[in-house]
Parts: structure tokens; sequence; C-alpha cells
């Protein structure tokens, strides 16, 4: 997203753009209805492990934009970064927040009263403008801590180490009615202390992650890759395993395992992003030679239009067809569900992109 419509050069990022979109999606329809069905029940299970499989969606694409804006000698100045980057940003922040109030109250069948105060109602998935728009605002200081290799490795194993203590932390509220007052208990909270006042993991979570993107992409993680590969698939699963049993545990909805901060998603995120760059001491730039390079690099240019219209597309599918992903069993609705909503965005997409001026906030 972000920077998705502009070809990068590099294959491995296009093909990881598209996979990321694919993997938002799942993610919200998965998500839709997840806080609502009975904990434990098969469809919840299933959606459970739906959702952490895309969780590294938004972690990768902040990796990409790293990548590509920390690259050596490409410095923005901060003028061309507030009038470029944030400003277009910006401007599509806001466009959105307006189609998608005229949407809710059409599908809610309301009144203007009801739209104004959808103005003030963010759609959950724009969150992401809003996270990007910060790392542009810091950009100039992690551009200089990039110069420095040493210096940006320390930078990453401090911002994990700041998400696994909010993780951490955010599990231990779970406990207190089960734990009541033992004397472990008792002895686990003190201990832990009060590391809400140090949450300072969410936003430096994904300067992390913008910072790693930079790191693998132009260093490799040398004899730790295949290491980092491999942990990918299990990290997530361990997540899920994670949610489900704590979740069931505590008869609550233990959503801290799926946020990007968990370390364990993290650490998938990393081996995806690295599996797709491979190993070699220089990333490879190549040129779309095959017919299925082509339309990967075509759809690559529009994951970001993907990622703005697709959420708009659940919304009328569940509200003005009554259909979600509890229509049918989960495990055959999420992927086919996804898959529906992604090839429409798409479609849609590529055909809005045509109009003059709706470009501009798609791109």
């Amino acid at each position: 997203m972000g920077n998705s419509s502009r070809i990068s050069g590099y294959l491995y990022i296009e093909y990881l753009r598209v996979l990321c979109a694919f993997a938002v999606i799942i993610v919200h329809v998965s998500g839709a209805n997840w806080f609502k069905i009975e904990i434990g029940s098969t469809n919840w299970i299933v959606q459970t492990f739906f959702n952490l499989a895309g969780r590294f969606s938004v972690c990768v694409f902040c990796m990409i934009t790293g990548a590509l804006l920390l690259r050596p000698g490409k410095d923005i100045s901060i003028h061309d970064l507030v009038s470029h980057y944030i400003k277009r940003i910006m401007i599509c922040y806001i466009a959105w927040v307006i189609l998608y109030a005229i949407l809710y109250t059409i599908l809610d069948h309301e009144n203007f009263q009801y739209f104004i105060l959808r103005l003030f109602k963010q759609p959950d998935h724009l969150w992401y403008l809003l996270m990007l728009t910060g790392l542009y605002l810091i950009y100039p200081i992690l551009n200089i801590i990039a110069k420095n290799r040493d210096v940006t490795r320390y930078m990453i194993l401090l911002l994990v180490a700041f998400g696994t203590l909010n993780t951490v932390s955010g599990i231990t509220g779970f406990f207190d009615e089960l734990a009541s007052e033992s004397y472990l208990y008792s002895l686990w909270k003190p201990f832990l202390g009060n590391l809400g006042t140090i949450n300072v993991a969410f936003v430096p979570g994904y300067v992390a992650l913008f910072l790693l993107g930079h790191y693998i992409h132009e260093y490799g993680l040398g004899s730790w890759h295949k290491v980092i590969v491999y942990s990918s698939i299990p990290a997530l699963l361990l997540s899920g395993l994670l949610t489900v049993w704590i979740s069931i545990l505590t008869q609550r909805g233990v959503y801290t395992f799926m946020l990007e901060a968990n370390p364990l998603v993290f650490l998938a995120s990393a081996g995806i992003f690295a599996f797709f760059r491979g190993n070699g001491s220089e990333a490879v730039k190549a040129e779309p030679g095959t017919p299925i390079s082509k339309a990967m690099v075509w759809i690559a240019g529009n994951t970001f239009g993907i990622y703005l219209i697709h959420f708009a597309i659940r919304e009328i599918m569940a509200k003005g067809f009554d259909f979600d992903v509890a229509s049918y069993p989960a495990a055959l609705s999420v992927p086919i569900n996804s898959l529906l909503i992604f090839a429409i965005s798409l479609l849609l997409t590529a055909l809005l992109k045509r109009i003059p001026g709706v470009r501009k906030i798609l791109s």
C-alpha cells in the first residue's frame, strides 16, 4: 500500500504487495464477527487461524515502504516529504472518510445527521493511512539511523523488546478474574509493574518494521536467513494456538496475539519478507518477463486502491445482500469471500482510475 502504484523495479516486492493485499482482505473477512460468535466454536477457531495467517500483511507493507524509502542515496527533503507524500496521504484519507460516511449513511438508511456523525468515526481500515503519515513525519530521523548498519540493528532490537513487553502486559489483565488474589499472581503482577505506562510499542513497532524492511532489503539476513524463514509459519501457528487457548481459558476474545506488535507476528513477517527477497548479498532488480510476472506487477500497481475499496465491498455484501463470513461455514466462506472481494476491488480500482481526478485518491 502507500506507494504501491509506483513500480519498484524489484519483482519480489511487487509479488509481496499482491500477497499482502489479499492477506489484508482475509484479516478483515475473518475478523468481521470474531467478537460476536461463540468462543471455542468451530467457526470461531477457523476464523482465528485465518486471521492470524493474514496478520503479516500490514507488517510487510511497512517493511516494503522502509525498503524503498530508506535506500542509500535516496534522501527526501522535508519539503518534498510534506508537499508530496504527506499531502497525498491526507487528501486520500479525507476523501475516503467522506466516501465511507456516505456509504454507511445509505446502507444504514439514515439521515444527514447520521452522515455528520460518521464523518467523525473513522472506518476501521483507514488507521493505516494515519500510521503511514506518522512514519513519514519521522522519516528524516529514520533516514539518519538507516545510514549506520549497527545503529539500525540496535534500534530494531530495542523496539522489538518494547513490543514483547507490550504483548506480555496485554495478556496480564485477562487473568485478573481467574487468578483472583492467589499468591503466585500477587507476585507476578507487581513484578510486571504498570507496563502500560511504557506502551510505546504500537507506533514504534511499525518503526521497527520500517527499519527492518530496509535492513533485510539492503543486507539480507546472512546465516540467520533460513532460521527466520523457517520460523515464520510456526510463529503464526503459535500465535493462533495462544489466542485460542487463552480466549477459551478466560472466555473472552483475547486479541493481543493478533496485534502487529506481537513478536511472533513480527518474526513471521520478517521470515516472509526474507523468503521473497532471497538470501543474496544484494536484492535483485528484474523486469517482468513472463505473462504471470507482468500480471502480478499490474495487480501490484492497484493494491492501494484495493486496500481502500475492499472494506466498502465487504460492507455492501454484508448489509446490502446479507452475505458475509457467517453465511456458510468459515472454512469455505473466508477464502471464497476474500477472493470475491479481492477480484471486485481490483476491477473497480482499474475502472475508477480511468476517471480524471479519481486516480489521485486511488494511487
